[in-house]
């Protein structure tokens, strides 16, 4: 059964989210798997233990070459930092799903594909690439009836590129956000706090690896969602945007939007990687994922016939 966005996030307790994000998301699935968090997690569930916030709570960072030969700096949060984030989280969770949930509920179909959430038979909460699709749907197939083009955009560097501040933009807009700033004491302005003290207390970019960004980056991107799904039909993979249009002009309108939305939150599209396709196009890929999520006993992937 095809779930809505905020589902998946209503499913999460707050102790799911804090087991998930500190015991199983301090490190990035790239990161050499010889680390663990767990015990910091045991630790910090049994004591309730957290740390005085400081400016020099800095995280290691670490290499990992891509398919397409160009390195991504991921990074290992200071241990106490991490903590604190992941407490603060939690502790408001209900007031982020509440968020979720009034950013997304008029979505047609879930807009961001790859988030947060609770997986069979794992901990973790977030993963790039999910095995079984099915309670997502399949939305490409609906919404490319009629279309004449196929926008691809993404956000140029995304995480490093966040404004911490805009967090609290998106979640309770700029006018309030921007009135009460200086306030310390705001849950929105903590938020803020947190994930600053995660990078030596500045106030551009969030790290790339440990899974509480995912969160944070899709907090600012629902935002963004919001604005443009009653106009546009469109899927986005975290960063990544494919919307289908009806005509060159569509296409046009949706980029400018896109631009437009994203310079609100301090973010850019990457216009080196911008491309509209004359459809039709081989749909090859599309129908290869659905039934290579198909789960049925005794049978291979689509790819294993090659």
């Amino acid at each position: 059964m095809e779930l809505k966005y905020y589902e998946f996030m209503n499913d999460i307790t707050k102790e799911d989210l804090f087991e998930g994000l500190l015991g199983y998301g301090m490190f990035a699935e790239k990161i050499p798997p010889i680390f663990t968090s767990l015990t910091l997690y045991d630790f910090c569930k049994n004591s309730g233990y957290s740390w005085a916030i400081k400016k020099d709570f800095s995280a290691v960072s670490y290499e990992s070459i891509r398919n397409i030969s160009v390195p991504r700096i991921l990074s290992i949060p200071h241990p106490a930092a991490y903590v604190n984030q992941c407490k603060y989280l939690c502790d408001i969770w209900p007031e982020l799903q509440e968020y979720f949930f009034e950013k997304t509920k008029g979505q047609l179909f879930k807009v961001s594909r790859v988030h947060l959430r609770k997986m069979n038979d794992k901990k973790e909460l977030f993963e790039m690439n999910y095995k079984n699709g099915f309670k997502d749907g399949y939305p490409e197939t609906d919404i490319s009836i009629g279309a004449r083009y196929v926008v691809k955009a993404d956000i140029s560097n995304c995480f490093p590129s966040i404004y911490t501040h805009a967090i609290s933009w998106a979640l309770v807009g700029l006018s309030e956000a921007k009135t009460n700033q200086t306030d310390r004491s705001k849950w929105y302005n903590k938020i803020d706090i947190y994930t600053r003290a995660m990078k030596d207390n500045e106030t551009h970019g969030i790290l790339i690896g440990p899974h509480s960004s995912n969160l944070i980056s899709e907090i600012i991107l629902c935002a963004v969602d919001f604005e443009l799904t009653s106009k546009y039909k469109y899927t986005r993979h975290i960063d990544d945007y494919t919307c289908y249009a009806s005509s060159n002009q569509e296409t046009e309108e949706f980029l400018l939007s896109l631009s437009t939305s994203l310079k609100a939150y301090g973010l850019a599209l990457n216009h080196k990687k911008t491309e509209i396709i004359r459809l039709p196009t081989p749909s090859e890929k599309s129908w290869k994922t659905v039934l290579n999520n198909i789960q049925l006993q005794n049978t291979i992937s689509i790819s294993e016939l090659k």
